[in-house]
């Protein structure tokens, strides 16, 4: 049997309590922020953060906002869970099962910018850790949907987190790939009405 929700709601209450009592402890010395870092498995879960941030206001100092599952399953614990994720579409075609499964997750990922504007973003590609080769430009409505993303988030303010943890996944790059920095890049110099020449999210960038 799982753990409970009332005691995970109380773990994190205390989480919370001794998070600032050492803030409040060390203060001379360094400065500590206390957040949290969201999860969404179905709506229940965006409703459980809503509540924890209603009863704890502003000692949430900030959100990571992350995406770990898609229909439910996660898409980070191994390959054959992700598979797994992959095969809950039902579509026997390859590539639309992929896209299916890449559309799903961004349209959580939005959905979870829209409700809380999380202050950093993180992992912001963690869909294609088994995958690391995948372009999103070969998904043209894929595309679509990155661009939404990081231009809503960066509009905003967010931070995109810079996670060398894909590395030890055999990525050669951290999360996010150089194609999501380029799109990111690119509306952090339009939002300066300065021009970013290097952009090259496109299906023929390796």
């Amino acid at each position: 049997m799982g753990v409970q929700i009332d005691t995970l709601s109380k773990q994190f209450d205390e989480f919370i309590m001794e998070a600032h009592r050492l803030k409040q402890l060390y203060a001379p010395q360094i400065t500590l922020l206390v957040g949290l870092e969201t999860e969404y498995i179905t709506n229940t879960d965006l409703d459980g953060i809503q509540n924890l941030l209603q009863r704890h206001g502003d000692r949430v100092e900030y959100i990571v906002g992350s995406i770990h599952h898609v229909n439910g399953i996660p898409i980070d614990f191994d390959l054959p869970t992700y598979r797994k994720a992959l095969e809950s579409f039902g579509i026997e075609d390859e590539g639309v099962r992929q896209e299916a499964f890449l559309l799903a997750y961004f349209d959580a990922q939005y959905e979870l910018f829209e409700r809380f504007k999380p202050e950093v973003i993180a992992h912001f590609d963690l869909c294609r850790l088994y995958d690391p080769d995948l372009r999103f430009a070969d998904f043209p409505v894929v595309r679509e949907k990155v661009e939404r993303n990081i231009r809503f988030a960066a509009d905003y303010g967010a931070l995109f987190e810079i996670n060398t943890a894909a590395f030890r996944k055999k990525w050669s790059t951290p999360y996010p790939a150089e194609d999501v920095v380029e799109v990111y890049m690119f509306f952090f110099f339009l939002k300066k009405n300065q021009p970013y020449v290097n952009r090259s999210f496109s299906s023929d960038n390796s």
